[in-house]
């Protein structure tokens, strides 16, 4: 295992290049992905709410999941603020403060909400020095570290993720199935609808599914194996590339429903012309 000041080398050395362009690289590109994916997702959020035929359980669970994925790369903008503010490493106490409560509401309701806090909390709770442990914000340095990765919550964590992906993935072919031998009528407005709207959440969840288990698949191949990455900084950089492939899938909602939904496609074309009027018509006024 790796101790905490082996590791704190690796933070250290990347921290004392002069210029950081390791950290700010990888800073750079998770917060344009950031940008670009809150951007895509809130526009799936804001065409449901906009209209009226999408108000089905299909087209809300689109939203719920977009919604979720917008807090997801939010979480970047900390890697962003250490590196282009100069902060660079901060102690991994500093990310979850509320560790040693006691108080019953902290435990079952704001350690949940801020999901990040609890994921760093339970992967620290046989942790006794932890809490000094340097970290650059970025969100694969928890997944990266011995102290987190060798403890059994989370190989239940993993496991319960993997199988949580691949049975998302048999529900979806199963319902797949059902759909093609439903005795329907296949020419009905709401059934081919339906398919449509089935059609772009199977693309869905297959790219960002098949995001997470490709990253599941590189952890195990690539950033485990000691014959491609021997060191804890190659190791590092590597969870790096890993991460921004699944912010690639993360951010992908929108435009996959741009092109395989007439419906959307419509939808988004109406309300893009809606904000650049608006555009247009303040640069009008401005001048």
């Amino acid at each position: 295992m790796v101790t905490n000041e082996t590791l704190n080398e690796v933070y250290l050395q990347l921290m004392k290049d002069r210029p950081r362009w390791t950290l700010i690289i990888f800073a750079s590109i998770y917060t344009i992905l950031a940008i670009f994916g809150i951007l895509m997702n809130f526009a799936v959020v804001y065409v449901t709410i906009r209209t009226k035929h999408f108000n089905n359980s299909a087209n809300t669970l689109l939203a719920l999941y977009s919604f979720f994925e917008i807090v997801h790369q939010s979480g970047h903008f900390l890697f962003a603020y250490n590196v282009f503010s100069g902060h660079d490493l901060m102690p991994c106490f500093v990310l979850f403060p509320l560790r040693n409560t006691k108080n019953i509401f902290v435990y079952g309701v704001i350690l949940p909400i801020v999901g990040t806090g609890g994921f760093l909390y339970v992967f620290s709770l046989n942790s006794e020095s932890v809490g000094d442990l340097l970290n650059a914000g970025s969100m694969s340095d928890v997944a990266l570290d011995p102290h987190f990765s060798s403890n059994y919550a989370f190989k239940i964590y993993s496991a319960t993720v993997t199988f949580i992906l691949m049975g998302t993935v048999a529900i979806y072919v199963l319902l797949a199935i059902f759909l093609h031998f439903r005795k329907a009528q296949s020419n009905s407005n709401s059934h081919q609808f339906n398919l449509r709207i089935f059609r772009s959440l199977f693309t869905i969840v297959c790219v960002n599914v098949g995001g997470y288990l490709l990253f599941d698949i590189l952890y195990v191949t690539i950033i485990w194996n000691e014959a491609i990455t021997p060191n804890l900084l190659t190791k590092w950089k590597w969870s790096q590339i890993v991460g921004i492939l699944l912010n690639v899938s993360a951010a992908s909602n929108a435009p996959i429903l741009y092109f395989t939904s007439q419906e959307y496609r419509k939808t988004f074309d109406k309300e893009l012309k809606v904000v650049v009027r608006i555009f247009k018509r303040n640069s009008v006024q401005s001048n």
